[in-house]
């Protein structure tokens, strides 16, 4: 009977697997219809059926004499050998046939050759492909490349279809690998991972605890003691750490701590002298007695602070230097640490309070004394933008806009530059910090025959007017890491230059500060 066979053509190309029934089985071989049939396995299929029809691999190739066709194919229902070689292709021999990957040849939804085996032992010839994967690879001829239900395990497989001579998907091949011993591996992986986790970041804030604990301790107790000071306790003694330099500050703060106890006993001593003596002798001059107390009261007042300034400068000088030992030797503890060791936020953290202390005691140097300035002629306009440049590069804010206007022939002002320095860099620090990053900031020179005026402007939050009266107040200030003395220290740069300094604002409207500087007019 004429069969579905192959085009004829070239050499090796004209060669096509072929769905045969029993009948056209039997007449290429009485014996391939007993060999192609497979029990079928399936839940609910009644028993006895079996699949019939046979897979072929057909080829044809023309012969040199004329019209001469040679036909071959073989069969590939219940092909074992055929479907072992496939798998030891691709997952290559090994005896542990359970713990190597699998190989099935489906003839439509039944698989006619497996390496698949029941847990029976047997090979699950006649069971059926999964209905999600059928869908994908028999009706829509796509490849599946994902997860499976294979018999009664999960695998990773890859399906192709297998395509007869008119296009049609008449079968597919898989190849999988199981999962379970995928999930166990990742289990296994996580849980080490977990392990080793836990195990750094427990080392590590261990390390870093009795680092930052050994480190920073007394400098937090001389803070606490020099606060105590401050609010008017005198009876503070601190615990002598060490022989070394915070050692050392410490046993200073003691001796500094009770030199203002017995001073303090001598001026109250004093005063009650002089309140006894006066109200003795003077008894018929009661307003002039009065007056004494009230003399003598702010005399008091005026020492206290005189004291309080006398131990913030002694303060500040004495922590420069632990300062800078501390800062020297986090430098070197950051410098031989891995870029990725999490000891390294611990170490930037404290060159960052390292830094603060130093800008803390510089700002108190130059509050607890009279500096004599050094006047010279200074060219504002390089000066405030060699600043900006200095602020920009350290604190670079993407969303700020800047708009610099200065007069032409703008003329030099005399005065003493680092001063002058200071007190724009710490009315544009502020007029950045306000802004957060994002804003528009302008900066703007004029002049007239007697003086220079400079405009610095912000479009941050505006201050309410209790907040504007004490700006320029020594201590004051409405940032949380801030020490107060900022804007205070320029107040006095622009008195001691014979200037004047003023403020606009209100909520919501930003910032304008004015700063007038006397011209040389020689």
């Amino acid at each position: 009977p004429p069969l579905p066979l192959p085009a004829p053509g070239k050499p090796g190309d004209s060669s096509a697997p072929l769905i045969l029934n029993p009948r056209q089985l039997g007449a290429l071989c009485s014996e391939l219809p007993g060999k192609a049939a497979i029990p079928l396995r399936d839940p609910g299929i009644t028993s006895g059926r079996q699949e019939e029809c046979g897979m072929i691999l057909a080829a044809v190739s023309p012969l040199h004499a004329p019209d001469v066709m040679l036909y071959g194919g073989i069969l590939l229902n219940n092909n074992l050998p055929l479907i072992d070689r496939i798998r030891a292709i691709v997952y290559g021999d090994s005896p542990d046939e359970a713990g190597l990957g699998s190989a099935t040849l489906f003839l439509d939804e039944i698989r006619i050759a497996t390496t698949i085996r029941l847990s029976t032992g047997q090979r699950a010839l006649g069971t059926r492909i999964s209905r999600e994967v059928a869908e994908a690879v028999l009706e829509r001829k796509e490849i599946w490349l994902d997860r499976a239900k294979v018999v009664n395990n999960w695998y990773l497989t890859a399906y192709e279809p297998i395509l007869g001579p008119e296009g049609q998907a008449i079968g597919s091949l898989y190849v999988g690998l199981p999962e379970a011993p995928f999930i166990a591996l990742k289990g296994r992986a996580a849980l080490i991972l977990l392990v080793l986790l836990a195990l750094g970041s427990g080392c590590g804030y261990f390390i870093a605890w009795k680092l930052a604990q050994r480190i920073s301790r007394p400098i937090l107790e001389l803070e606490a003691g020099a606060r105590a000071i401050a609010q008017g306790r005198r009876q503070v003694s601190l615990p002598v750490p060490g022989p070394d330099e915070v050692g050392r500050l410490t046993a200073s703060f003691n001796r500094m701590a009770q030199a203002l106890q017995q001073q303090d006993a001598q001026l109250i001593s004093l005063n009650r002298g002089l309140e006894d003596k006066v109200e003795e002798r003077t008894r018929q001059l009661e307003l002039k007695s009065l007056e004494l107390i009230r003399t003598q009261q702010e005399l008091l007042r005026s020492e206290k602070l005189a004291a309080v300034g006398e131990l913030a400068a002694g303060v500040a000088h004495e922590i420069n230097n632990p300062a800078a030992i501390i800062r020297g030797n986090a430098e070197i503890l950051e410098s031989g640490l891995d870029p990725q060791a999490p000891e390294r936020e611990e170490t930037q953290e404290i060159l960052k309070q390292t830094e603060r202390i130093s800008h803390i005691t510089t700002n108190l140097l130059r509050f607890a004394r009279q500096e004599a300035l050094q006047p010279e002629a200074v060219e504002l306009e390089p000066l405030i933008r060699d600043i900006l440049a200095q602020i920009e590069h350290q604190s670079p804010a993407p969303g700020l806009s800047t708009r610099i206007v200065f007069s032409e022939g703008l003329p030099p002002v005399p005065g003493d530059r680092e001063g002058l320095r200071q007190l724009f860099t710490n009315i544009l620090l502020n007029a950045l910090q306000a802004m957060e990053g994002s804003g528009q900031l302008g900066v703007r020179a004029s002049f007239d025959t007697q003086s220079v005026e400079i405009l610095i402007s912000d479009s941050g939050p505006g201050m309410d007017p209790e907040t504007r009266e004490k700006i320029f107040n020594p201590f004051f200030t409405t940032k949380s890491g801030g020490t107060g003395l900022g804007l205070s220290l320029s107040y006095g740069i622009v008195r001691a230059h014979q200037g004047r300094i003023s403020v606009d604002t209100a909520p919501g409207q930003g910032t304008i500060f004015r700063v007038w500087l006397p011209r040389d007019t020689d």
